[in-house]
């Protein structure tokens, strides 16, 4: 009898340990309603956005410290699983702590508009589609956007763009159209294959004639993903790994391993900011 109590007490002791130790890993204050957001009538874009920022946990209490900032272009999924993973990541002191800004798509429309570089077309499957305007964006980004953040928060000048697909080939048209803009560029399965890799041509002949560039990048690709991803990822890794580039560009790149186009940014982004911001 009293061998029996023994191993319910000791079960009992094991399961509120474990309690303890995943409230203590989990953020179980990371819930959407703990997410500030901010609207923006822009003049630049003639419309209404809205952005979403996670302040890390210290920041009420830490009134004399700055934070790096961390811009998530596209869907709100991506910016809750990075805020998530770099408040975990701090709190096991494998990354200082960050500011999220999750910049969200209005809808499928402004997608393509916005993420889409100038020289490409929005929609494939339009033969009259009208050239993206990306760069524009990339202007609302900067004055509005980057703008109010700054104003806002305690800042410092470190800001990292991260995006997954087309958003990810707008990240890394950010860094060819406002090199210094910011400082970390993390680009998860960027969509380079569009109409022949014309990305990747622009991209190569702008890097080319450029001085060295002090932002870090950072590509992933799942090893699960279409030919057509990774044949255009591996060309754009070749090309940076010459030897006259990769002394103007401070980069690395990962194949995620059994990872897909729809997984491969939730699984890539934790290393791609813990790597870029060990490099600022």
């Amino acid at each position: 009898m009293k061998k029996n109590i023994k191993i319910f007490l000791l079960v009992i002791l094991t399961a509120f340990i474990s309690v303890i130790l995943t409230l203590y890993i989990v953020d179980n204050s990371d819930t959407h309603s703990n997410y500030k957001v901010h609207e923006i009538d822009s003049i630049i874009l003639s419309e209404k956005r809205e952005l979403i920022v996670k302040l890390p946990s210290d920041y009420k209490h830490s009134l004399d410290k700055d934070y790096s900032v961390i811009y998530v272009f596209g869907g709100n999924t991506l910016t809750y699983s990075i805020a998530y993973d770099t408040e975990l990541l701090s709190r096991t002191n494998h990354l200082e702590n960050v500011i999220i800004v999750g910049i969200p798509n209005l809808n499928q429309k402004t997608r393509q508009r916005d993420l889409t570089p100038p020289f490409m077309k929005q929609d494939l499957d339009e033969p009259d589609s009208p050239l993206g305007k990306a760069n524009k964006y990339l202007d609302f980004v900067q004055n509005e956007v980057i703008d109010l953040i700054e104003k806002t928060y305690r800042t410092t000048k470190t800001r990292i763009a991260v995006g997954h697909s087309r958003e990810g080939l707008m990240v890394l048209n950010s860094l060819i159209y406002k090199t210094d803009l910011f400082q970390g560029h993390i680009a998860l399965s960027p969509a380079l294959w569009r109409e022949n890799n014309l990305f990747i041509d622009n991209f190569e002949k702008s890097i080319s004639k450029s001085d060295t560039i002090k932002s870090y990048l950072f590509l992933s690709m799942g090893d699960k993903e279409v030919k057509k991803m990774k044949s255009s990822f591996n060309s754009i890794v070749e090309f940076l790994n010459t030897d006259i580039i990769s002394k103007k560009v401070k980069w690395n790149s990962v194949y995620t391993k059994g990872a897909t186009h729809s997984n491969n940014a939730l699984l890539s982004a934790p290393i791609g900011i813990e790597t870029v911001l060990k490099n600022n």
